[in-house]
């Protein structure tokens, strides 16, 4: 019986060695926001042209708090360099729109993309937007998978 529970450890042992962790990207990220004609953009500001947003990470699961007005927040997941997630939009004027959320690591910035869909006829079939974000000067740059 003992060396049942001495070798099933062994195993968990060198299957825990072989797995890597995500790389962390925890923390303040900024972007520049592209101007904007659309009557209910994605996200909205109060200072025109910039963007921010805070990522909460545990592990490959992530929360993507912008810092718009709507304080709107995507779920995610992130596994070998992409982000994936969605979440309904906190924009009053499309309340029952979802948001999808796809982008990646590349380098030292996040690429995302943000595309919302609204079933009304009423509000357009489809909005995206484009952001590139990189992290503030004085911001955590660790880049391994420890927390």
């Amino acid at each position: 019986m003992l060396v049942l529970v001495v070798v099933g450890f062994e195993v968990i042992r060198r299957v825990g060695n072989t797995l890597t962790p995500p790389r962390h990207i925890a923390g303040q990220w900024e972007f520049a926001l592209p101007p904007s004609s659309v009557s209910c953009p994605l996200l909205e500001f109060t200072d025109p042209g910039k963007g921010s947003l805070e990522v909460e990470q545990s592990g490959r699961y992530l929360l993507l708090s912008f810092t718009d007005i709507h304080s709107t927040k995507i779920p995610a997941r992130f596994e070998d360099g992409k982000l994936r997630g969605g979440g309904l939009s906190s924009a009053p004027c499309a309340t029952e729109a979802r948001v999808r959320l796809r982008g990646g690591l590349l380098d030292d910035h996040l690429e995302l993309s943000l595309t919302r869909s609204h079933p009304k006829e009423s509000v357009p079939a489809a909005t995206t937007l484009v952001v590139r974000a990189t992290r503030p000067a004085q911001s955590d740059r660790r880049t391994s998978g420890t927390h």
